[in-house]
């Protein structure tokens, strides 16, 4: 398993195995122009029972990285992931979950399981990496308990959603007073070193969450998975979070990935919830070596 290397004040080495990246702490984003999407990316609406799902393929080739993103975003968030994932040869595919942007809720809820499966098929994949932000990762770890077969690895990135052990999950939420929720999403989820540095990301970082939805979010899936779940699990997981994450700060991944068989870890300084938004250079460089470590 690999070591998890701290954080300094004034900079970091983000640990995937023997793979050492040096980074400044204090990280400043470039100011975000119109997205950098591949040039052969494709929009689809997938029908599945009960909605129509919005779903970006890159193309290609390569290996699947399959995107699940956080309750505050949706298919549109990953501008900084797609362009440079499909650079590295992967083919990336993004979705857009019931109740988030672009996609259609026609009927019942099947399940979020359910929701994947019927895109893998129409999209004729087959295994894939699995890549969740936040709520997303609960998603993934979810999908990964219940069709282990289907993936070539997991990362968890700013997430320990989905794990439902009452202990851990008391840990996690006692590490915030009542009223964390109503403060604003921005104020939860970017770190003040990136709001106070790149103002215009964060604008366009609330700009996505006000339009991520289409319809209020229901309650989250009532599935969860238990340590004995996630010790089962027979793929590599990269577990990454941001030094200033106020949801899922480095010890509660350490511990999450304590039960898996075949942890990694990554760290990147400076950043709060959203680490693909904040240092999209750095989390993109931890998920390739990740992906890159046979």
């Amino acid at each position: 398993m690999s070591a998890l290397h701290h954080a300094s004040r004034r900079s970091a080495l983000i640990g995937l195995g023997g793979a050492l990246l040096a980074a400044a702490a204090t990280l400043t984003a470039p100011a975000i122009a119109a997205p950098a999407i591949t040039e052969h990316m494709t929009e689809h609406m997938v029908d599945a029972p009960g909605a129509r799902l919005y779903v970006t393929d890159t193309g290609g080739k390569g290996p699947v990285i399959l995107l699940a993103h956080p309750a505050t975003g949706s298919a549109l968030i990953w501008e900084h992931q797609q362009s440079a994932f499909a650079a590295a040869g992967y083919r990336v595919v993004a979705w857009s979950r019931r109740e988030h942007a672009r996609s259609e809720i026609t009927g019942a809820d099947p399940g979020t399981n359910e929701d994947i499966l019927t895109i893998t098929k129409a999209l004729n994949i087959g295994r894939f990496h699995f890549v969740g932000s936040a709520a997303g990762g609960g998603i993934a770890i979810q999908f990964a308990a219940a069709h282990p077969e289907r993936l070539i690895s997991l990362t968890m990135a700013n997430s320990i959603s989905g794990i439902a052990e009452p202990a851990f999950k008391a840990w996690a939420e006692g590490l915030r007073p009542p009223s964390f929720n109503a403060m604003p999403a921005e104020v939860r989820e970017l770190s003040p070193t990136y709001r106070a540095a790149n103002p215009q990301g964060a604008a366009r970082w609330v700009d996505l969450e006000q339009h991520s939805r289409i319809a209020p979010l229901g309650a989250p899936p009532r599935a969860g998975v238990t340590w004995d779940d996630v010790a089962r699990l027979p793929m590599p997981i990269l577990w990454l979070t941001g030094d200033a994450d106020l949801y899922v700060p480095p010890p509660l991944q350490r511990e999450a990935g304590r039960h898996a068989r075949r942890s990694r870890y990554a760290v990147i300084p400076g950043t709060g919830h959203s680490a693909y938004w904040e240092a999209p250079d750095l989390f993109n460089q931890a998920v390739l070596a990740f992906l890159k470590r046979p």
